[in-house]
């Protein structure tokens, strides 16, 4: 028996079987690729940009008066230890001057104030000198609008330095604050010049081998699923 010539399918219909074949497989795989983007984006791991903060300490005098001295070494990124004397003033009692100290260990940043300057005439509560401690004590980031996750204190984070180390860190959230707040310029996108609220968050237990300098930009990550009792300070006993 001889066999039969096919009969050709014509393209409409071919193209129906293969809608009707392939159509929920590739809804399927979109529907997979959205569901996994909005996960990532509201709970998986967050990158945000965050700034190391240290203490900077006003040196002032507790009453009004003339810088009259200063020791030889007291110079813009000078080292003073925590209560050197680093200037003194003459106030009511010309023969006892006031002895100013610095509060903190650290560098002087800034002086605004130096004995013999048309400015050495000071008030009281005047800032005279700021120090800088040695060393960052924190880091801020700013959760930027729209807020995809609730940040809590205990959240793990990881933290990156840019450029001078591939080490990474891992801290946990200290603290979140109730309202938000203007984005510093620093952690903006390059560019952007209008005011930005974000939840400002804080992180103050810092790795004791991280280095940073005071001002520089970390990448900090935050994983909303990992999170940990927040450390509570011991309570001292009753005597």
């Amino acid at each position: 028996m001889d066999e039969q010539p096919k009969i050709p399918t014509p393209s409409p219909v071919l193209l129906r079987e293969l809608n009707y074949a392939y159509t929920p497989i590739v809804a399927f795989i979109i529907v997979a690729i959205v569901a996994l983007v909005l996960w990532t984006k509201r709970l998986g791991p967050t990158t945000l940009l965050a700034e190391a903060e240290t203490i900077d300490a006003i040196v002032s005098s507790p009453q009004p008066g003339v810088l009259a001295e200063a020791s030889k070494d007291i110079r813009i990124f000078s080292k003073v230890a925590s209560g050197q004397i680093v200037m003194r003033l003459v106030g009511a009692d010309p023969k006892n001057p006031v002895a100013l100290a610095a509060p903190i260990e650290g560098t002087i940043t800034r002086i605004h104030r130096f004995p013999g300057d048309t400015n050495a005439v000071v008030a009281a509560g005047e800032p005279i000198m700021t120090i800088t401690a040695p060393r960052p004590d924190r880091l801020i980031a700013f959760l930027r609008q729209p807020l995809t996750f609730d940040p809590k204190p205990g959240m793990k984070v990881v933290i990156r330095p840019r450029a001078r180390s591939r080490k990474t860190f891992e801290a946990t959230i200290d603290k979140v604050s109730p309202q938000l707040a203007p984005i510093r310029g620093a952690l903006l996108p390059p560019g952007q010049t209008r005011v930005e609220l974000g939840l400002p968050i804080i992180i103050e237990k810092l790795p004791a081998d991280l280095a940073l300098y005071a001002g520089e930009i970390v990448d900090l990550t935050i994983y909303p699923n990992d999170v940990s009792a927040p450390s509570s300070a011991p309570t001292p006993a009753v005597k």
